[in-house]
């Protein structure tokens, strides 16, 4: 299939409005010299430019998506006669200094009459807005596609022949089952991970209680390199284990950043806990562990969840909050998310 090719958005825009302003040109020029159409012509276009971009970039982003709808109104209505004035005094003033033979008197009428053009401009911003997010969300939606296309192709180049390393392990189990039992069972969790990789992970929603599992068993092989045992705590509500559903692998990177920087080795009050919790229709996970304010082998942290905040816009828009803090010793991560 050959890919079309499409005009970047901001290159569209920058199309219409030339082309409002010859327009706009062209039908001043029926009363008006050229120099005169063109100027006036600059000040509407610059006018239905402020109210355009103002209100489809900054007020309603900031205000009306917020659920601030009053101030939304009030500064929607200053705006309006903000640039009104603008408008009004503007082409006055060109006119007066240099096309009038006898200067024209300053009309609030003519104001009011201006604050109307721009009230009807400003419900095309509207349409503008509805327009860009549709974009914007076609974009975002071809990007989602284009990671999991992506990401299935490095899944299916990982699959090299996965049932003769399953029936390997097995072996290997078994054998270790007679001469070890602590790494016949390490071994079934590596087992249960790799199968993880294989069968769940390329699934658009997984149970949760799978997620957990998984999550468990990443747990029990990193305890396994320490030098003292750690504190785990999982707290979750079984009744909701496998009513609900979650993207594959979106929970790992909290429980991974946990190991990469905050675990030091020497010490032995390391812990981890992981609770989850469905409300309103939201899953709330909270992953707490030892703040360590120096960083352990000279590690930095912050790509694991900078790369979560970026699956996570692409799955849920702006609807998802991913905030860390720090209350004494201890570390927090907050994530959540609708179902």
């Amino acid at each position: 299939m050959t890919e079309q090719k499409q005009l970047p958005l901001g290159r569209i825009q920058w199309m219409i409005w030339l082309l409002l302003f010859a327009i706009n040109v062209l039908s001043l020029l029926q009363y008006d010299v050229l120099s005169q159409a063109l100027s006036y012509s600059a000040i509407n276009v610059s006018a239905n430019v402020c109210v355009v971009y103002l209100n489809a970039l900054v007020l309603i982003p900031v205000f009306y998506e917020r659920k601030r709808r009053l101030v939304y109104v009030l500064l929607v209505l200053l705006m309006l006669g903000i640039v009104a004035a603008y408008k009004y005094t503007a082409l006055t003033t060109i006119y007066n200094t240099f096309y009038a033979k006898k200067p024209e008197p300053f009309k609030w009428s003519n104001v009011l009459s201006s604050f109307t053009s721009m009230a009807l401009i400003y419900f095309a911003s509207v349409l503008f807005y509805i327009t860009l997010r549709y974009f914007r969300l076609r974009q975002k939606q071809e990007q989602l596609q284009k990671k999991q296309a992506e990401a299935e192709l490095g899944l299916l180049k990982a699959q090299v022949q996965p049932h003769f390393l399953f029936n390997t392990l097995n072996n290997i189990y078994f054998i270790a089952q007679r001469e070890s039992p602590a790494t016949a069972a390490l071994l079934e969790k590596l087992s249960d991970i790799m199968r993880y990789f294989v069968d769940e992970a390329p699934k658009q929603q997984i149970e949760l209680k799978d997620e957990l599992l998984f999550i468990r068993n990443y747990i029990n092989l990193e305890e396994m390199r320490m030098r003292y045992p750690m504190r785990i705590s999982l707290n979750v509500n079984e009744e909701i284990l496998s009513q609900v559903s979650v993207p594959p692998m979106l929970l790992i990177p909290l429980v991974e950043n946990v190991f990469k920087h905050g675990i030091d080795k020497r010490r032995e009050d390391n812990f981890i806990e992981l609770t989850v919790e469905r409300k309103d229709k939201r899953l709330y996970i909270t992953v707490e562990n030892l703040y360590l304010q120096l960083p352990v082998n000279g590690q930095t942290g912050g790509l694991g969840l900078s790369n979560l905040r970026s699956r996570l816009e692409l799955l849920y828009g702006p609807d998802f909050s991913l905030e860390t803090s720090v209350k004494g010793q201890h570390h927090f991560s907050y994530l959540n998310f609708p179902l």
